[in-house]
């Protein structure tokens, strides 16, 4: 006796005249009437617009609204920008001689590279405006410090320009707006700037002595003092900061090094890392999933009665399942070592409809074989299915069909004959996947039917989860 939902029963009765022409060639097939039966949550939900389609719809109008939001700040921020720079004047190299800022070194180095200074009735910090040409802007209050603090401040905006700091920020500053949904991205920059003022710090003040360590903290806190209107980000500022940061700043001068992790330390950090990637790396065949579904489950066409009471029989509670086939009637593995990680018929987050094969967990490389002697119908690229299932080898077994997708390699050509066991291509993760796996399939005509009527003792070799999401989808 079986166990039929309502939605199956029904596909049943339309194929029972078809099934009836064969019923005296072939065993008949008893089923259990299901009228009785309640409907499962997939059929008692078929009007609802399904959660897949709703969430990926929301977010994508969150994340618009976000990134529209986000390039409207950065827009905003080039045009006070691009206001000031209009605004400031550009130093000649004359003027430049005479400002008392820059010593010969400085001025050598800046005629050499070209490097365009402006100066700005704004109170603003000294910067490097820009990413691909940066400018030099110095504030006009510069000139009140003196002549060995003006030259600090130079070198620490000399060493973001050579260090290419403006291009960094300018990179992390596209990674914040694109991704401005990732808190972790904006407290990586604001580490990130830290680290260059404070960098920028202990390059300027290298075998400096102490009296001239003060007289920098000192330029700091001027600098600080003066600046009375906040500029958006943008630029790499020398004392564009709050107190706590200068505060900070100003105890870091007073080492003679930046801190640096212990021996231990460096260590323990890299076999954290070592051993993230590595249990990256060993999970990805577990969470390898394939999206190669069609937009409308094939209709399922006339077959033998027994044929059909393999594809439909579904076990009453505590038997085995039906679908199971004698070991001297089965075809061998695709694989020889099996992982199933999705069986047939479900149905996953990414797609509402079933499932058409298996998913067959594997490193990349693995040799696939052929389940039984046959010819070969196609080898290479599917564009069935939109592509989805990238390089593809599509075997014929007499009425029957068998799939292997995502192949890295494949071995066979179209029309070649092959026996069973023979290698045809190895595992990959080609198409429309997202790890190392084998996505298999047997047909018969147009319809896919369950792999497990073929393969011998597939549960034996499937994980937990994926023999829990066909009980908790299925009811077997």
């Amino acid at each position: 006796t079986v166990t039929l939902s309502a939605a199956e029963s029904s596909a049943i009765r339309d194929a029972l005249p078809a099934l009836a022409g064969a019923a005296a060639e072939h065993t008949s097939v008893a089923v259990a009437p299901a009228a009785s039966q309640p409907q499962g949550d997939d059929a008692g939900d078929s009007n609802l617009p399904p959660l897949t389609l709703i969430l990926p719809a929301a977010w994508t109008l969150v994340y618009a609204a976000g990134l529209a939001w986000m390039l409207a700040r950065r827009l905003r921020a080039r045009r006070v920008w691009r206001g000031l720079l209009a605004a400031s004047q550009r130093l000649s190299p004359q003027e430049l001689r005479t400002h008392g800022a820059f010593d010969a070194a400085q001025l050598s180095d800046i005629a050499r590279h070209q490097l365009a200074v402006m100066e700005t009735d704004a109170a603003i910090s000294p910067m490097l405006v820009g990413v691909r040409r940066p400018v030099l802007l110095l504030p006009r209050h510069l000139r009140g410090f003196g002549t060995e603090q003006q030259h600090m401040v130079i070198a620490h905006e000399l060493h973001h320009w050579r260090a290419r700091d403006p291009l960094c920020l300018g990179v992390a500053a596209v990674l914040q707006t694109v991704f401005w949904f990732n808190p972790a991205l904006r407290w990586m920059n604001g580490k990130m700037e830290w680290a260059l003022e404070l960098i920028c710090d202990q390059r300027v003040l290298a075998g400096r002595p102490q009296q001239q360590r003060k007289q920098y903290a000192a330029a700091l806190l001027l600098q600080w003092k003066a600046q009375t209107a906040a500029m958006p980000t943008g630029g790499v500022a020398f004392g564009g900061i709050d107190g706590a940061t200068a505060t900070a700043r100003i105890r870091q001068m007073q080492q003679a090094a930046l801190p640096v992790l212990s021996r231990a330390a460096t260590w323990s950090v890299a076999a954290l890392m070592a051993a993230v990637l590595a249990g990256g790396a060993l999970l990805q065949p577990a969470l390898a999933f394939n999206v190669d579904r069609q937009l409308a489950p094939a209709p399922m066409p006339p077959m033998p009665t027994t044929d059909a009471a393999m594809l439909f029989a579904r076990p009453t509670d505590g038997g085995a399942a039906s679908t199971a086939l004698p070991a001297d009637k089965a075809w061998r593995n695709p694989l020889d070592k099996m992982r199933v990680t999705g069986l047939f018929g479900v149905r996953r987050n990414v797609l509402v409809t079933p499932h058409k094969g298996i998913d067959i967990a594997a490193p990349s490389g693995t040799p696939v074989h052929a389940v039984a002697e046959g010819v070969v119908v196609s080898a290479g690229q599917l564009t069935e299915n939109a592509s989805r299932y990238g390089n593809t080898v599509i075997l014929q077994h007499g009425g029957q069909r068998t799939l292997y997708a995502h192949l890295t390699s494949m071995n066979v050509k179209p029309g070649a004959t092959v026996t069973a066991g023979q290698q045809i291509g190895t595992v990959g993760e080609t198409g429309f996947a997202t790890g190392p796996h084998l996505h298999f399939e047997v047909r018969q005509d147009a319809a896919s039917i369950d792999p497990a009527t073929r393969l011998a003792n597939l549960d034996a070799v499937s994980t937990r989860h994926a023999l829990l999401v066909r009980r908790q989808q299925l009811g077997y």
